[in-house]
């Protein structure tokens, strides 16, 4: 989802006239997207703001910010301890990204959006992305965002809110999309896809969103990531031996044989 969200970001930024840069003392705008699952993503985070502090005690007015899930946890507090922070963008607010880094280049101040979205019609944005031709023939696609199983050790409910599909339409348009740029791989994106579309009012499960995408011309493999186990369809592993553009390979968590252990999981 990280990946995503890093091109989503991407898009926006080169629409308001960014260009990308690998050396990062020439940046005039550093954005860290962020990872919670675990501790370690964490530390890297913050030691890289770290790097870009005394970066920007040469360059005062280089724009520094935080997306992501650490930014969704932690907040404003991640600028308790780091003044130099201009924004934190939690993991449903990229859309508003132009709008708080317009407000910083103005001079008005440090910027939060945090929101989680409550509902199913909450932020469900169709992505941005750049127009970025043969940089990568693999793309990225979200179909759903969230999750409800709030296993007891993944803060992921906590940070990206509860389970939303997005419509059909708007992932075709988007694939369709994408491989007018050139995109041959789609790995389709949700913290349990195969729970797709239990929020939508026009029911279809991820096996049928498969077999719309498998019908997209111009894309030639199809993958997807994460799936809960509990989810796992019969109709989905017929869709998997009989679609032939999505590629026979499950992304699946391996689970514990002991009752004790998945009763603590909460799964």
């Amino acid at each position: 989802m990280n990946d995503d969200d890093a091109d989503q970001i991407a898009g926006l930024l080169m629409q308001m006239g960014y260009s990308s840069t690998d050396i990062q003392e020439e940046a005039d705008l550093a954005v860290l997207v962020t990872c919670s699952v675990r501790a370690k993503p964490e530390q890297k985070a913050k030691s890289k703001l770290g790097e870009l502090r005394v970066i920007k005690e040469s360059n005062p007015d280089m724009i520094i910010g935080v997306c992501g899930c650490m930014a969704q946890k932690e907040g404003e507090q991640l600028r308790r301890h780091r003044p130099y922070l201009d924004f934190v963008v939690g993991t449903a607010n990229i859309s508003r990204l132009p709008d708080l880094i317009c407000d910083i280049e103005r001079k008005r101040g440090f910027k939060s959006a945090l929101d989680l979205p409550r509902a199913q019609s909450d932020a469900l944005v169709v992505p941005v992305r750049a127009e970025r031709h043969g940089e990568s023939i693999k793309s990225f696609v979200p179909v759903m965002y969230g999750c409800d199983n709030f296993c007891s050790y993944c803060v992921v409910p906590f940070v990206r809110g509860k389970e939303r599909s997005r419509e059909v339409a708007d992932i075709l348009q988007e694939v369709n999309e994408l491989a007018r740029m050139g995109r041959k791989e789609i790995t389709l994106l949700g913290q349990n896809v195969n729970s797709y579309g239990a929020t939508l009012h026009d029911r279809i499960d991820f096996a049928g969103l498969l077999s719309a995408v498998n019908d997209v011309d111009g894309v030639e493999r199809i993958r997807f990531t994460t799936s809960h186990p509990k989810d796992l369809s019969d109709g989905l592993i017929d869709a998997i031996a009989g679609l032939p553009k999505v590629c026979e390979h499950i992304h699946l968590a391996v689970q514990s044989g002991d009752d004790e252990i998945l009763e603590r999981m909460n799964r």
